[in-house]
């Protein structure tokens, strides 16, 4: 019996070996090839960084990980300038999904949804692809399509607006008809795109994200399209247009942006100023250029000197004054903006701000020039009272004004093209 055995335990002692040569020939290749995949390098976070953070390139370090890792950047330059949704850790992946793109003027550190702004989600109609195409900061022109009365009308609801969130698509990079897109925009214009986005049908138009030329638009009937005149509104629309009643003169474009500024600011946007108009309550100061004073208004944000609180684009023309409103109704900053002729074919911008019940007289100004205006006894308290969510202790409220003569439109404008910050 032990004879009959001995082969037996012998086939089970070689059958034991081969099986464990297998499973270790097996194991050792999985070992050697998860050792084998190529490095990569990802920005990950120098130490730790609060929700709202203007991030720079001093806040981040390159590490190396085996793999990729979807969303991540490779160097801190392409993510510096921009802002965080999110709190991170030191040491931890910055992804784009967590960051809101720089290169636009709503990411402020003060979060996504700056004071004045408010987001809105939009149920978006026949631009699927087009969304693949859509990251945080985007610009787009928000367009409503509705048919009436038996026929198909388009309008522009809003230029140059700016993409806070897209819907995720799945794993073959498709989304859901009636996708969704969060945008930022000015509290005065919430209400008419969260009425266009309910009962019409939103589409999208993808802009250049340096381009911030605002058009005069009207409303395009699909009939006119295929119209023999070529007229791409129809009369109908021109008549019921409330501004057909005449075209804008030497129309103007104004960006109007609230400055929170360090006194080490101000002494930097001073020096850089021309000739102050004093009148008492208010003083104001010119830019040699616009450029210049986006220049400067740059490096101070970078070096966290200086913060845009809240701001617009309007359009103002002769005969048709504008005014920009920020703050509570009862102690509400206004600026209102007038142009008007100045002899000699030239134009000038006049310019009253208010604070309350407190005016000031009109200052005056070319009709393109950039220019600061202050409040001659600039306190915390009543900047406080504007702005409760900031802090003022050392800070100062300042109003920037870019204004840039637009070309002579042959068609009817509309006032209400803005953009808020």
């Amino acid at each position: 019996m032990k004879k009959n055995m001995l082969p037996l335990l012998g086939i089970a002692f070689i059958v034991a070996i081969v099986s464990t040569g297998v499973f270790y020939g097996l194991f050792a290749g999985k070992l050697r090839s998860s050792s084998e995949l190529p490095s990569h390098a990802i920005v990950v976070a120098a130490r730790d960084l609060d929700r709202g953070a203007v991030i720079q390139s001093s806040d981040l370090r390159v590490s190396e990980i085996q793999g990729v890792l979807r969303g991540s950047f490779s160097k801190p330059e392409d993510a510096a300038g921009a802002t965080l949704l999110a709190s991170i850790k030191a040491n931890e992946p910055l992804l784009e999904e967590r960051v809101l793109a720089s290169v636009s003027d709503a990411t402020r550190a003060g979060g996504p949804v700056p004071g004045g702004m408010r987001a809105i989600t939009l149920h978006i109609f026949q631009s699927e692809s087009l969304l693949n195409m859509l990251r945080p900061g985007s610009r787009i022109d928000l367009q409503a399509v509705s048919d009436r009365n038996g026929g198909t009308e388009l309008r522009t609801v809003l230029e140059n607006v700016q993409v806070l969130q897209v819907s995720s698509a799945d794993a073959n990079g498709n989304r859901p008809a009636g996708a969704a897109v969060t945008v930022l925009v000015g509290a005065r214009d919430a209400d008419t795109v969260a009425l266009a986005d309910a009962g019409s049908r939103i589409r999208l138009a993808l802009r250049n994200p340096m381009d911030e030329e605002i058009t005069p638009r009207r409303p395009v009937s699909f009939a006119a399209v295929f119209s023999a005149t070529g007229k791409l509104t129809s009369d109908a629309a021109e008549s019921n247009h409330p501004a057909a009643a005449g075209v804008w003169q030497h129309p103007v474009q104004l960006h109007v942006q609230v400055l929170s500024v360090s006194d080490s600011g101000l002494a930097q946007l001073r020096a850089h100023t021309g000739h102050e108009q004093p009148d008492g309550s208010w003083r104001a100061a010119q830019f040699p250029s616009r450029e210049e004073a986006a220049k400067v208004v740059q490096s101070l944000e970078q070096k966290r000197e200086l913060e845009i609180v809240s701001g617009e684009r309007l359009t103002a023309g002769l005969g048709r004054p504008i005014s920009f409103h920020a703050g509570p109704k009862d102690r509400a900053l206004r600026v209102q903006f007038s142009l008007e002729q100045a002899g000699a074919g030239k134009l000038s911008l006049h310019v009253k701000p208010r604070i309350g019940s407190d005016t000031a007289p009109e200052l005056e100004f070319p009709d393109s020039a950039s220019f600061l205006v202050e409040e001659a006894e600039n306190d915390a308290p009543r900047a406080m009272q504007l702005f409760p969510d900031r802090k003022w202790e050392h800070r100062h409220l300042l109003i920037l004004v870019s204004a840039r003569a637009l070309p002579q439109a042959s068609t009817l404008a509309s006032a209400g093209a803005h953009r808020g910050h």
